[in-house]
């Protein structure tokens, strides 16, 4: 075990051993992790909205770096005067943006006033606010990448860019177009009631769904409800939809296979979401005393399912390439060596001429 560091020379040659992947991840956890710190209520939910910050998916951000770095080579980042300086300057922006959002006072304030301005709906939901945070973590990262590295490996970081741009979207669209007034957002919100509607009739549960309305009558209370497409996670089947495109299409593998891979991504992120939404509707039916305590189990539950899936996907696709490619390599091997000619073979006859 190597003591710690004592003197920054010796802090100074420890951060020079670091692998160029691992100083990217760790500077681009840096402004995140101030704004943990500052404000550590704001990252209980991955989605905001009626008066609640949902910072989760910042975290998700991260993850989806830290995936996509696994395929960089443990190379060491050269360090010239100018990376150090613009590396210091983009990490120092990032960090007093995020201090500042988070303490919540006048740049909130002035975020707030701009998106009221422009016509969205901050009096009712926080989404203009959290839009603008992942168009600072967007920016930040291609840059970080740029100083980093070079701006051809930004291609190589595209995962969390894309997942963070998805949330930027949406958010705009929940900003400007609050609760079903978006008509093709609000169609796929009443296809999942639909889907949790059938799943309660098959299992004869009293827990009907028609268009946006979700009726459930719970053993202790009844609950009328009024289904937006943020609650019920359309945004997250979309985001995560493309995520798993994009994951599929990075894999060294046949096309066909990385189209198997993103149809049974994208048909996964959609059954699990009419799942959690059909087993919130059972807590309703079965615990729940309260709307606040269904809301609770609501807020609580989404953040469970989604990352687990997203694991498990990972880790299935990558078992079977690890499987296939040592089959594919011998197969290979096996077909070259049929290929190979044969070398006809000279008697040799003994005696003199």
């Amino acid at each position: 075990m190597s003591p710690l560091p004592k003197t920054p020379s010796d802090i100074a040659k420890s951060l020079r051993r670091i692998s160029g992947r691992d100083v990217l991840l760790i500077l681009a956890a840096v402004p995140i992790i101030f704004l943990f710190m500052i404000a550590p209520q704001t990252f209980e939910l991955s989605w905001a909205g009626f008066g609640k910050l949902g910072r989760g998916g910042l975290v998700f951000v991260l993850f989806f770096l830290g995936f996509d770095l696994l395929d960089f080579k443990k190379g060491k980042i050269q360090w010239t005067t100018s990376r150090k300086v613009a590396a210091a300057v983009t990490v120092a922006a990032a960090t007093i943006y995020f201090v500042q959002v988070g303490l919540g006072q006048q740049v909130t304030n002035f975020i707030y006033s701009i998106g009221r301005s422009l016509g969205a709906s901050g009096d009712v939901s926080n989404s203009f606010l959290m839009a603008t945070d992942y168009i600072a973590v967007s920016i930040y990262l291609t840059i970080l990448t740029a100083v980093l590295f070079s701006l051809q490996t930004i291609r190589r970081v595209i995962t969390p860019i894309v997942f963070s741009l998805g949330m930027l979207v949406f958010y705009i669209l929940d900003a400007f177009f609050p609760y079903g007034s978006l008509g093709p957002l609000q169609f796929w919100a009443n296809f999942i009631v639909a889907g949790v509607s059938l799943l309660a009739k098959l299992f004869g549960l009293p827990i009907y769904g028609f268009t946006n309305h979700l009726t459930i009558e719970g053993l202790h209370g009844y609950y009328r409800l009024v289904v937006y497409w943020p609650s019920v996670g359309v945004q997250s089947i979309l985001i995560y939809s493309v995520v798993m495109i994009v994951i599929a299409a990075k894999l060294q593998a046949p096309l066909l296979r990385k189209v198997i891979y993103a149809t049974v991504g994208i048909a996964g992120t959609i059954l699990l979401n009419v799942l959690r939404i059909f087993t919130i509707s059972y807590y309703g039916y079965v615990y729940a005393t309260s709307g606040q305590q269904l809301d609770a189990f609501h807020n609580a539950i989404g953040e469970v399912l989604f990352p687990l899936w997203i694991v498990a996907f990972l880790v299935l696709i990558l078992a079977i390439e690890d499987r296939i490619a040592p089959a594919r390599k011998t197969s290979r091997v096996r077909t070259t060596k049929r290929e190979q000619p044969h070398r006809s073979r000279k008697k040799v006859k003994s005696g003199g001429r």
